[in-house]
């Protein structure tokens, strides 16, 4: 059972010093003296991990002063259980006065930092809905979301993560000295921090990218026949699991470019968005560099919106699966063909389709969890 020292220990994990929760949070409140001000300013100066940490404190601290009432609003197992360890040594330490908050305020630092941080050496910035399942063993620690929900979080090192519905990361419990490593089954947007003396890779089912302080996009679901690598700034290079000429493959990305990795048995369309980004007929077992593109469309998952250029519906689809955590079943090829151009943000799915259906002729019925899109059935005369 939490107590008071236990939870302070917890917040304070990744701080080092006099630099601690209740500092960093005097800080936003201006209750601080001078000297440790100063203090603060330049553990702030000092790390972008620490600034990327307190300017997510920060929001979340000034969002919680609309909260009242955490013990009813907040029902995750972790916050019951650390309230209950707070009502029950409440009187012991408010005797002792060896800490600076009052049990309001631990309360909603509570709430808050467990949000921020896990007990996994990652913090946790946040879910749409939900929360994403963990699990450590072996010196490794998995994060996997649900379909229908994103997530957030900012590695050790500075790295901001956004994770996409349907997709699960591993990473080890503590970087190397030598290499900053992960596994990923799905869609993430990353921000990674640059260390030049530790080189950061993603890697994936059918290849690996090696990051050098940028952000991108990687799109890489095992059960998808196309790997995506979008790179909006930085450099990355790729390099594919399988040899040429028993030589490895290395190819490096520009931004506002795609690469776009196709699996042995992969079937596109020729129709398909992606074979009119590329520069080159399509082959399998090979990494395909697309001309400049607008990187927008791709990335905007993070952001909580969906754009689409063009798209054909039968890609619309698969997305808005994975959105809404819905079964789309369309009943026509034709269907399938049509190309939408919009934007998607903060509508529910029958929203979207009714957005849709503003520049195609459909209809579709709902059961349950289920959608089934048709042809229009032409009025009786």
């Amino acid at each position: 059972m939490f107590n008071y020292h236990e939870l302070n220990t917890i917040m304070n994990k990744f701080l080092s010093g006099s630099i601690t929760a209740e500092t960093l949070v005097g800080y936003i409140e201006g209750s601080l003296d001078v000297p440790l001000q100063h203090e603060v300013q330049q553990w702030l100066e000092s790390n972008s991990g620490n600034r990327k940490f307190f300017n997510m404190l920060k929001e979340a601290w000034a969002n919680s002063q609309e909260l009242t009432g955490l013990n009813e609003d907040i029902r995750s197992s972790d916050w019951q259980l650390v309230a209950a360890a707070i009502d029950k040594s409440d009187t012991k330490a408010r005797r002792s006065n060896s800490f600076l908050f009052n049990l309001k305020q631990w309360r909603r630092a509570a709430a808050i930092l467990l949000l921020l941080v896990s007990l996994s050496g990652v913090y946790y910035l946040g879910m749409e809905s939900g929360t994403p399942l963990t699990h450590t063993g072996g010196g490794y620690h998995s994060i996997i979301v649900p379909v229908g929900e994103k997530s957030e979080l900012l590695l050790s090192d500075g790295t901001r993560v956004w994770i996409n519905a349907g997709s699960n990361i591993r990473f080890p419990s503590q970087f190397s000295d030598e290499l900053r490593e992960i596994w990923l089954d799905g869609e993430a947007y990353f921000e990674v921090e640059s260390d030049q003396k530790r080189p950061f890779m993603v890697h994936t089912s059918e290849l690996d990218v090696k990051v050098y302080g940028t952000k991108f996009n990687l799109k890489a679901y095992a059960d998808e026949d196309v790997i995506e690598t979008t790179l909006v700034e930085g450099l990355v290079s790729l390099e594919p699991h399988n040899l040429i000429n028993n030589k490895k493959q290395e190819v490096f990305l520009k931004p506002n470019h795609k690469a776009i990795y196709i699996k042995k048995k992969a079937h596109i369309d020729p129709d398909n968005e992606l074979a009119r980004e590329i520069k080159e007929p399509l082959s399998p077992k090979k990494i395909i560099l697309t001309k400049t593109i607008q990187v927008e469309p791709t990335i905007s998952w993070h952001k909580g919106k969906l754009i689409f250029v063009d798209e054909s519906f039968e890609s619309i689809v698969v997305k808005l699966e994975r959105w809404y955590d819905v079964k789309i079943i369309i009943s026509n090829d034709q269907i399938k063909k049509i190309r939408y151009t919009g934007v998607l943000k903060n509508i529910s799915v029958e929203q979207a389709l009714k957005a849709v259906q503003l520049t195609a002729d459909f209809e579709y019925d709902i059961h349950e969890n289920t959608i089934v899109i048709s042809n229009k059935e032409s009025p009786a005369n």
